[in-house]
């Protein structure tokens, strides 16, 4: 796991659960990170770090100038966010079903 996948994981661990605004009270947000943003953007990290590591091996295969060590280490951090990623949709997934159980 990377620091990068724990640090995001932290951030969405710890961030605020904040409701829609209503439509006629627009309060300021005071530079506050909504989890919806949080979560945007660690799926924009892993976006990011698939396609490094796509670049990698593509690499490898074309010009043999990428470092295999440096290739596989991209391969894994990869992987590891994209599990990470996977993990959290899950348990989110889990916990709105229990929500809308709880809620009928």
């Amino acid at each position: 796991m990377t620091t990068t996948s724990i640090s995001t994981a932290s951030r969405i661990a710890k961030s605020d659960l904040h409701p829609a605004p209503s439509r006629d009270v627009q309060s300021p947000r005071e530079g506050r990170t909504t989890f919806g943003e949080v979560l945007a953007e660690s799926l924009e990290k892993v976006n990011h770090l698939q396609k490094e590591a796509g670049q990698a091996i593509q690499g490898l295969r074309t010009d043999g100038r990428m470092d295999v060590a440096k290739a596989r280490i991209a391969a894994e951090t990869a992987s590891h966010s994209f599990e990470l990623m996977t993990q959290v949709r899950h348990h989110l997934v889990k916990a709105y079903q229990e929500h809308t159980r709880k809620t009928l």
